[in-house]
């Protein structure tokens, strides 16, 4: 058995039992991940745990001291027994001494002699055909039937009441170095804090914990910027190389070869997610150059990549360790102007592309950069007002389309404010944040940039001054219609038709159209689908999504108002359906509201309270409510809630509310009081499943209610999800809430 440390081993119950069946069905493992992240404490117990199992002999070969290859064969020789005495050749008395018995060989920290170690190692397998062997490595191998096994970082994040992995390491270690050390309920959210900051490696975990014996977790958690410097360990047990954050990381730079360190401080230059479009565009190289450098940095685990998003990522300690290299070398002034240079060309193409069939994806890939927008835009205000205000206003999308209206707002108020821009930028950033104010029923500062906008436009070129015309009158006439007066609505919508109409622009009139049908219902005028009609073929004909939900919506409306309920529903459903993967959450929960108005003009006031619940989840988080969309609006809505709740009183209605709020618009539009799912039946230890999913507990703690284990709880669920025919447990609650109800009528 390989000698353990003293201190507790804390969680990797998952990693085990996978460990576990790796060595069962395979000769050769490699544990890879960044440095500091557990590796060699979790080949040490699953060695042993294998050990326990088989019976079979386990052996230890540290090989952090030995920097000379040729030397690799004398260390395991070492390891074995009688090894120090052997005056043969060291492999010949490796392979003698191994056998022909099963054993078990950890290698440990091979990345500085992965060739050695690699050729070693085949030849090893070879000789001793019951040998295993488990290597640590920050890259791999590379060998035939090898099986990476890549050691991730502790979980930070669990189920409400839980405990995670990682803040059990910290408080564990912090009571080894001071037995008086408590942990209060009112410092756990600081402690995942803490972990999520040290990237849950268990090396920080521990360095960070030992800390605590002089440190509040408030005063250590304020301190983590400087994480190189608090970060020292005293243990006289740790190598030279784990006694401080730095010195493992140092370990990890010495490793590369001076290309990828410079790409090492380029990367590091992002602040989330990047590609390796944006990684070639910030290191100033050719993406054929940045991809084999990028690929050595994923062998050698400091960049994670997400093959099937395309992205790659950096733990937030190896992107400050990164940053203080371009720092230190000068490079780091360079790197922030490419960046922002890339993701001021990514807004604008998102802005000049916009309407047409590639716009699920355009959004989804602005909300993937969404760090990297906001540290492009910090650069940007610091260095360049006028890029600043031209990347604000490329990203209207971004903020209007995508969801993040209180992001738009926050950079408009703080980049309007600046010394004053060509028109050219001032009056799309205008325009641009008067559309945000809309959304979120800030009339009054809508129209002092709306009037601000006016003044300037007298300035701009002829072609930006018509664009800038079609988008007054069509904020003027969102103004009006927010503002009750439908008529002037309808007139300024009318007007920013015509203008662009004329100007060859067909894609510049749907927004308008829509609201123009919305301004027609509410003064009940005949035709009103019309010219959202007209606003959903062009949308149509040109691949365009967002536009066509939201004329869709518009003609719901349209028929809603003339009582017309089938039709309203099926063609709200169809807005719903064709937004998937837009997902615009302004849209949205104008489609649950208008659902949950013709389910109320139904008599069917629980699926309405569902639906009602889930839009009010989705408007608090935009910061807006149907009562921004005009007194029209919140009449209809109004009339509604009274309905819900004339028929189940307040207190039912709010449950079912809430219930609708924990499900996503698809599931909450499926949703049906008459149609709950009651055959195939569940079992009795199922519905007791169900409920405690419905009472928003995790699997672990369900477990612990029932006394099962956390495995038979995953079973259950998964059988649930079967015979329902569903695939999330918002559904599963949903189910249970219509079931009790339906049992209880």
């Amino acid at each position: 058995m390989i000698r353990e440390p003293r201190s507790a081993f804390v969680g990797r119950g998952r990693e085990l039992d996978a460990l576990s069946a790796l060595l069962h069905d395979t000769r050769l493992v490699t544990l890879t991940g960044v440095g500091g992240a557990g590796k060699t404490r979790l080949a040490i117990r699953a060695a042993n745990a294998h050990a326990d199992a088989t019976g079979d002999p386990v052996w230890f070969v540290a090989l952090d001291g030995v920097q000379d290859p040729r030397r690799l064969p004398l260390a395991v020789a070492r390891a074995l027994p009688l090894g120090e005495q052997s005056v043969r050749d060291p492999r010949e008395f490796v392979i003698e001494v191994l056998g022909e018995a099963p054993a078990l060989l950890v290698l440990d920290n091979c990345e500085h002699l992965v060739d050695a170690v690699a050729a070693m190692a085949d030849e090893l397998l070879d000789a001793v055909p019951g040998l295993r062997i488990v290597a640590t490595s920050r890259r791999r191998l590379e060998l035939d039937g090898e099986n990476v096994f890549a050691v991730p970082p502790l979980e930070v994040e669990t189920a409400a009441g839980d405990v995670s992995e990682a803040v059990a390491l910290l408080t564990a270690r912090a009571r080894a170095a001071d037995s008086s050390f408590v942990l209060h309920p009112e410092e756990a959210p600081i402690a995942v804090e803490i972990c999520r900051t040290l990237d849950g490696l268990p090396l920080a975990i521990e360095l960070a914990a030992s800390r605590l014996r002089t440190l509040s977790p408030a005063d250590l958690a304020a301190r983590l910027s400087s994480r190189f410097t608090v970060l020292r360990g005293t243990s006289r047990s740790a190598v030279a190389r784990q006694r401080t954050l730095r010195a493992v990381v140092d370990w990890s730079h010495d490793l590369c070869s001076p290309p990828q360190r410079a790409l090492w401080a380029a990367v590091s230059t992002f602040a989330g997610p990047f590609d390796l479009a944006a990684a070639a565009a910030v290191a100033g190289e050719p993406e054929e150059t940045i991809l084999d450098l990028l690929d050595e940095l994923v062998a050698q685990s400091l960049v994670e990549a997400d093959r099937d998003a395309g992205r790659f990522r950096l733990l937030e300690t190896i992107r400050g360790y990164g940053r203080e290299l371009a720092e230190d070398s000068g490079a780091r002034p360079a790197l922030v102007r490419r960046h922002l240079a890339h993701y001021a060309r990514v807004a604008a193409d998102a802005n000049r592309h916009w309407y047409g069939p590639r716009q699920a994806e355009t959004i989804a890939g602005l909300r993937a950069d969404r760090a990297e927008l906001q540290a492009a835009l910090r650069a940007a205000a610091a260095l360049d007002t006028a890029a600043a205000l031209g990347l604000f206003a490329d990203l209207r999308y971004h903020w209007g389309v995508g969801g993040y209206l209180l992001e738009g707002r926050g950079w408009a108020s703080r980049l309007l404010p600046l010394a004053d821009a060509a028109p050219d930028l001032r009056v799309p950033a205008l325009l641009t944040a008067t559309w945000l104010c809309l959304l979120q029923g800030d009339l009054d500062e809508a129209r002092i940039r709306l009037d601000e906008a006016a003044v300037l436009s007298t300035d701009l070129p002829a072609a930006l001054r018509t664009r800038t015309e079609i988008e007054r009158h069509r904020w003027n006439g969102t103004l009006a219609l927010f503002s009750g007066d439908a008529a002037h609505a309808r007139e300024e919508f009318a007007h920013s038709i015509r203008l662009a109409v004329d100007a060859g622009l067909p894609e510049e009139s749907m927004f308008a159209q829509f609201q123009l049908t919305t301004a027609m219902s509410h003064l009940g005028l005949p035709d009103a689908a019309l010219p959202a009609a007209a606003a959903e073929r062009y949308a149509d004909a040109t691949g365009e999504r967002w536009m066509r939900s939201l004329a869709l919506w518009a003609r719901a409306l349209a028929s809603f108002t003339e009582r017309a309920l089938d039709d309203a529903e099926s063609i709200a459903q169809e807005a719903l359906a064709v937004d998937t993967g837009i997902d615009d959450p302004a849209g949205d929960c104008l489609v649950l509201e208008l659902l949950a108005w013709i389910a109320a003009a139904r008599s069917r006031a629980e699926r309405s309270a569902v639906l009602l619940g889930a839009a009010r989840s989705r408007w608090r988080r935009i910061g807006s409510g149907i009562e921004v969309h005009g007194p029209q609006m919140t009449a209809h809505h109004d009339r509604c809630v009274e309905i819900v709740h004339a028929r189940l009183g307040r207190r039912a209605a709010e449950r079912l509310a809430a219930l609708g709020e924990r499900l996503s618009p698809a599931e909450a539009a499926s949703f049906h009081e008459d149609r709950a799912p009651r055959p195939p039946a569940l079992s009795d230890r199922e519905r007791e499943v169900a409920a405690g999913v419905h009472a928003g507990l995790s699997n672990r703690g369900i477990a612990e209610s029932l006394v099962l284990s956390v495995r038979t709880v995953d079973t259950h669920v998964q059988r649930i999800f079967a015979k329902l025919g569903i695939s999330s447990r918002a559904q599963i609650a949903a189910w249970y809430e219509a079931d009790s109800a339906g049992s209880n009528r």
